[in-house]
């Protein structure tokens, strides 16, 4: 019995030992072997140690913790050497970077990204400012992968706006060290995944109108192409996406003429023409049923002429021979249509099949 209460009597004693070690050994200077060059006697030296209670040591202490992987800890001295030394020292911005540095690797992105915000406003054009702008490309990165914001400790808030937000501020504010392309490109395949094809196609083209010698010129032309084809929505809508397309893939092949063959361009290019030959067969095919005899000729005969080998110049050779046999053999086109021909025909074809 005496045993055992005195077991019992140890636990408590134990548990605090226990807990005063580990504050201890979170206090204990980190300090590890490093080298640094000497101009004077031209030689790597060993830096002296960190000193506890000044705020170069205190500060390299904090970078020690965190280059050991003790989050939490590096980020109690980051708060405790603010609150000691306060936001006008010299050494504040680099104790700033390393508090989004530990906000980041703790998965506390938005809480980073307001750190990263206020050390951009007031330390722009420094030499750590784009160490700050990295870190906001990076969160950037993250909220646009799907992952979302915390609200009252749960990742329930979307972040794609603020992750555009932050790509277009890199954009416009730090175009150096690669950020401004790796911005474009980021927001072009985010709009690229989301089905904005007509945005991704804008951002796409920026990347080559405005930096000529980025190493994502060549897939900035093919996707711009490729997306301004996808915004395409079929024969019954406008085909001015149809036709930037063809220019685009052109420009990528006048550009890359070797990759025509291994990337299928020639054969994209064809159905663009046979898509382009389509929507102006159907175009006829509107005036014709509407009773506009004339203006469905002169669409007919455009699709003959521009578009020979497809599919829909066959069915307008049809078409023509039917309404009009004199004109269908002639090589000239029919007489102009009095009336421009509609920017899109939705409209009218659903008011049509509303009202047959």
């Amino acid at each position: 019995m005496r045993a055992g209460r005195s077991i019992r009597t140890l636990g408590p004693f134990l548990a605090g030992l226990a807990l005063a070690t580990t504050a201890a050994a979170q206090d204990r200077p980190i300090h590890r072997e490093k080298l640094e060059y000497d101009p004077a006697s031209a030689a790597w030296v060993q830096e002296p140690p960190p000193v506890p209670g000044t705020p170069d040591g205190n500060l390299r202490l904090a970078r020690g913790a965190f280059a050991d992987g003790d989050l939490r800890g590096a980020g109690r001295r980051v708060r405790k050497w603010i609150q000691a030394y306060g936001q006008g020292h010299e050494l504040y911005p680099q104790i700033a970077i390393l508090r989004a540095e530990v906000a980041v690797s703790r998965r506390d992105y938005y809480k980073a990204h307001k750190h990263l915000q206020q050390f951009l406003n007031e330390f722009a054009g420094t030499e750590l400012a784009v160490r700050a702008a990295e870190l906001e490309f990076v969160i950037a990165e993250v909220f646009l992968s799907g992952t979302r914001r915390k609200f009252l400790g749960l990742r329930i808030l979307k972040a794609d706006d603020i992750a555009i937000s932050i790509l277009d501020d890199l954009t416009t504010n730090y175009p150096e060290a690669n950020l401004g392309e790796r911005a474009v490109k980021t927001k072009a395949d985010y709009y690229f995944r989301q089905g904005d094809f007509s945005l991704a196609e804008m951002e796409y083209a920026q990347i080559v109108k405005d930096f000529p010698r980025s190493r994502y010129i060549r897939y900035a032309m093919r996707r711009s192409a490729d997306a301004a084809l996808a915004s395409f929505t079929g024969i019954r809508f406008d085909d001015a996406p149809l036709i930037e397309a063809e220019e685009r893939y052109r420009d990528y092949l006048v550009g890359y003429p070797g990759s025509g063959e291994q990337e299928g361009i020639g054969l994209i290019l064809q159905d663009i023409r046979s898509q382009r030959a389509a929507k102006e067969f159907e175009i006829g095919r509107y005036y014709e049923r509407t009773g506009h005899n004339r203006a469905a000729a002169f669409y007919y005969r455009s699709t003959i002429d521009h578009w020979a080998d497809t599919i829909a110049a066959s069915r307008a050779q049809e078409r023509l021979g039917r309404l009009a046999p004199e004109d269908s053999a002639r090589p000239g086109r029919v007489p102009p249509v009095e009336e421009p021909p509609p920017p899109t025909m939705r409209e009218e074809m659903l008011r049509e099949e509303r009202n047959p």
